[in-house]
C-alpha cells in the first residue's frame, strides 16, 4: 500500500523532531518570519484592491505594516488598542493568535533544549580536562575502598580521581556519597560511558592520566571485559613524556601475560583468587595477621616506601634498620630496579640504593642510635617440633581449592583438612584435588554451616583452626555474611559452653560485615573487598610496590610471621625496639612490630597490633604476646 499524504507529512514530521533542538528552533525562527510577512501581504493586497480596513492602514509602507503586525505576534496586549473596522480588528486578532502559538512553542522548545542539555550533563557524557589524575575505570564493591584511600593518600594535594563505568551517573554519585561521604582534599568526577569505548577513554582524559585502575564488574566470571578495556586503553595512547601505568585485577592466571600485551603502559595485575586464597591461608595459620596486612596497606598512619638516604651509602643492612626512629626497613630496592626483601645483615647499601619501608612520611628522622642494645634481654629461641594440624574449613566458593593447596604447603604431614557445605559442586572438586596433597589428609561434610546440630557434631574444639568462608551462590554480598555471621554465632556460644576457646578466622565480602562480626568475638576477620580495594590504591600510587606484595603473599618468598615474643626476648621486661631487632636479625629475620595479647578483642588499639613502633619506645612483651616478623619458614 503506498503511503498517503498523511503518512508523508508525519514521517517528515518525525524527521524534523529528530534532529534536535536547534533545527527546531530555526524553523519556527522562519515559520514566525514567513507568518509576519503573509499577513504582512494580505493587508497590503487588501488595500491595494480598496477593501476598507483602519483609517491609516492604506498610508502605511510594507515595513510599518510588518512592524505592526510583529508587535500583535509578539505582545498579545497590543490588540486592545486596534482601532478600525472589523475586518481590520479580525486580521490583528489572527497575527495575535498565531504569535501566541508560534511564541508559546518556541519557548517549548528553548525549554527543551535547555532540559535535553542538563540531561547530557546528568548522564556524565561531557569531556573531562585533567591532569595528573588517577582515572578509575569500571564498577566493583572495591572502588569505595580504593577512593576512601586515595583521598587519605592525597589529603590536602587538591589531586582528582576520575570514575568511569557504565553505570548511571547520579546513582553512582549518590553510591559513592553514601558509602564514603565527601573525600577530604580530593575532586571527585564522575562520568557514564562505555569503558572499552577508546573514544570514551578520550573523553575521560585517559591519556593525561597519572595511572589508570581498571576494576571487573560485578558478577563477571571471566577476564574478558577487563582485556577489553585495557585493549582500548592500548589504542590511546599517554601524551608524549608522561610515564603512565595500569592497574587491574584478573580472576584467571593464565590471563597474565596477555594483559600485559595489550598496551605498551606498565600493567600490574593482581590475580584476586589467588591472593585472596593466600592471604586467607597465612591468617587462618596466623590470628591477628590481617590486621597487619591492613596497618600495611591502608594510607592512614605507617605505610610503604622506598627511602633513599646518601648518608647510608657503605654501611650494612643491619645498620639501616636501626638508623630510623620512625621507620621499619624492609630490604633494598637497588640502583637497577631489582627489590630484595630481608637481605644478609652485611649487605651493603649502594649510591642509588633506595630502602623498602614502612614508615609515616617519605623522611623519616633519625633514631640517633649509638650501637647499644640490652644483650641480657635477648632470649635464646627453643626449637620445637612442629606437629600435624588439623583445620576445619565451614563454607564453600571458588577459593577453597586454592586454600587447601596453601594449607598444605605450609603443614607438616599427618595434617588433616575438612571442608563442610551445602555446594554439590564442592565434593566433586575437593575430589579431583585430594590426589595432589602431600602433607594433609582432605574429607568433605555435605551440610548447612549455619546449622547448630552439624556444628555440635564436628565439635570444633578439637580443631587446631576454624575458617568460615561466605558462600559464592549467594550473589548478595550482606546475605552470604549474614551465613557467616551466624555461624560465628554459633561458634562463640559453643566456646563459652565447653570454656575450651579455639581459633576462628572468617572472610566476609562486605566491609560494613565487620562492626557486626565483632560481636561472635572471631580471632581474624578477612574482609576480601577491602583487601583487594586497598592493594589496588598502593600500587596505583606506587606500582614498584606491587613486587613486595607478591613476595610477602608468596609461601617460597619472605612472609609475615606472629612469633611468639619469648622467642626473641625475655617475658615481662621492658625492652626497646633496638633489642627486638638486634633479636630478629640473630634468626635472620626483620622485625617489624608486636602484638599484644590484652588488646587483642580491642578494635580501637587495633586488636593489640603495632605496626613500625618507635625505636625509643620500650614495651612489656608477656608469653601470649607476639612479635611481627619478615622471614622465611
Amino acid at each position: 500500500m503506498p503511503p498517503t499524504l498523511k503518512d508523508r507529512f508525519h514521517y517528515a514530521f518525525d524527521s524534523l523532531m529528530a534532529r534536535g533542538a536547534w533545527v527546531l528552533l530555526g524553523w519556527h525562527l522562519i515559520a514566525a518570519i514567513a507568518a509576519v510577512l503573509a499577513v504582512s501581504a494580505v493587508i497590503v493586497l487588501l488595500g491595494v484592491l480598496g477593501v476598507p480596513l483602519a483609517e491609516d492602514s492604506g498610508a502605511a509602507n510594507f515595513g510599518e505594516l510588518v512592524w505592526l503586525v510583529l508587535m500583535h505576534a509578539i505582545d498579545p496586549g497590543t490588540v486592545t488598542g486596534d482601532e478600525g473596522g472589523r475586518l481590520w480588528r479580525s486580521i490583528m486578532l489572527f497575527a495575535t493568535v498565531l504569535g501566541i502559538l508560534l511564541v508559546g512553542s518556541l519557548v517549548a522548545v528553548l525549554v527543551a533544549s535547555v532540559s535535553q542539555r542538563f540531561d547530557a550533563l546528568r548522564r556524565g557524557r561531557s569531556r573531562v580536562l585533567e591532569q595528573d589524575h588517577t582515572l578509575i575505570l569500571g564498577w566493583s564493591r572495591q572502588i569505595f575502598t580504593i577512593v576512601a584511600e586515595l583521598s587519605v593518600a592525597r589529603e590536602g594535594a587538591g589531586h582528582c580521581v576520575v570514575v568511569c563505568s557504565e553505570h548511571d551517573k547520579v546513582w553512582m554519585e549518590e553510591e559513592l556519597r553514601d558509602k564514603i561521604g565527601r573525600p577530604k582534599g580530593l575532586r571527585l568526577v564522575v562520568r557514564s560511558g562505555d569503558v572499552t569505548d577508546p573514544d570514551m577513554l578520550t573523553r575521560v582524559a585517559v591519556e593525561q592520566a597519572r595511572s589508570v585502575i581498571v576494576l571487573s564488574p560485578e558478577g563477571s566470571s571471566n577476564d574478558t571485559h577487563v582485556i577489553r578495556t585495557l585493549l582500548a586503553i592500548g589504542r590511546t595512547p599517554a601524551e608524549p613524556g608522561r610515564v603512565q601505568h595500569v592497574v587491574t585485577e584478573l580472576s584467571e592466571p593464565s590471563n597474565l601475560s596477555v594483559a600485559k600485551l595489550t598496551t605498551e603502559r606498565r600493567i600490574e595485575a593482581l590475580v584476586v583468587g589467588d591472593l585472596i586464597a593466600k592471604i586467607t591461608v597465612q591468617t587462618c595459620l596466623q590470628s591477628g595477621l590481617s590486621v597487619v596486612y591492613e596497618e600495611l596497606l591502608g594510607f592512614a598512619g605507617s605505610e610503604m616506601y622506598f627511602i633513599a638516604n646518601e648518608q647510608l651509602v657503605g654501611r650494612s643492612f643491619a645498620e639501616a634498620m636501626h638508623h630510623y626512629e620512625n621507620a621499619s626497613v624492609l630490604g633494598i630496592r637497588h640502583a637497577d630496579g631489582r627489590i630484595v626483601l630481608k637481605p644478609e645483615p652485611d649487605t651493603k647499601l649502594g649510591a642509588g640504593d633506595r630502602l623498602v619501608s614502612i614508615a609515616a612520611d617519605t623522611k623519616p628522622t633519625s633514631s640517633g642510635w649509638a650501637g647499644k642494645f640490652d644483650e641480657a634481654l635477648i632470649a635464646e629461641r627453643k626449637r620445637t617440633e612442629r606437629v600435624p594440624e588439623r583445620t576445619l574449613i565451614l563454607g564453600w566458593n571458588a577459593r577453597v581449592p586454592a586454600i587447601v593447596t596453601g594449607i598444605d604447603a605450609y603443614v607438616v604431614p599427618g595434617s588433616e583438612i575438612c571442608v563442610v557445605s551445602a555446594d554439590r559442586a564442592a565434593k566433586l572438586a575437593l575430589g579431583e584435588l585430594g590426589d595432589s596433597l602431600g602433607n594433609t589428609t582432605l574429607s568433605h561434610r555435605f551440610g548447612d554451616i549455619a546449622d547448630r546440630r552439624l556444628l555440635d557434631s564436628l565439635n570444633p574444639m578439637g580443631w587446631n583452626h576454624v575458617m568460615v568462608l561466605p558462600p559464592d551462590r549467594i550473589e548478595v554480598a550482606t546475605e552470604a555474611d549474614a551465613q557467616v555471621l551466624i555461624a560465628l554465632l554459633h561458634l562463640r556460644d559453643l566456646a563459652e559452653i565447653s570454656k575450651r576457646p579455639f581459633s576462628v578466622v572468617s572472610e566476609m565480602r562486605d566491609v560494613r560485615s565487620r562492626d557486626l562480626a565483632e560481636v561472635a568475638r572471631a580471632d581474624d576477620f578477612i574482609i576480601s573487598d577491602r583487601f583487594l580495594g586497598l592493594l589496588l590504591a598502593q600500587v596505583s600510587e606506587n606500582p614498584d610496590l606491587a613486587v613486595v606484595f607478591d613476595e610477602i603473599f608468596d609461601p617460597a618468598g619472605s612472609e609475615i610471621y606472629l612469633r611468639p615474643a619469648t622467642d626473641y626476648v625475655l617475658a615481662d621486661r621492658e625492652v626497646d625496639m633496638h633489642t627486638l631487632i638486634e633479636a630478629g636479625l640473630r634468626h635472620g629475620e626483620v622485625v617489624i612490630g608486636y602484638r599484644l595479647a590484652r588488646e587483642s578483642q580491642n578494635p580501637k588499639a587495633s586488636f593489640g597490633v603495632v605496626v613500625n613502633p618507635p625505636k625509643s619506645q620500650t614495651v612489656k612483651l608477656g608469653g601470649q604476646d607476639r612479635v611481627i616478623v619478615l622471614a622465611e619458614e
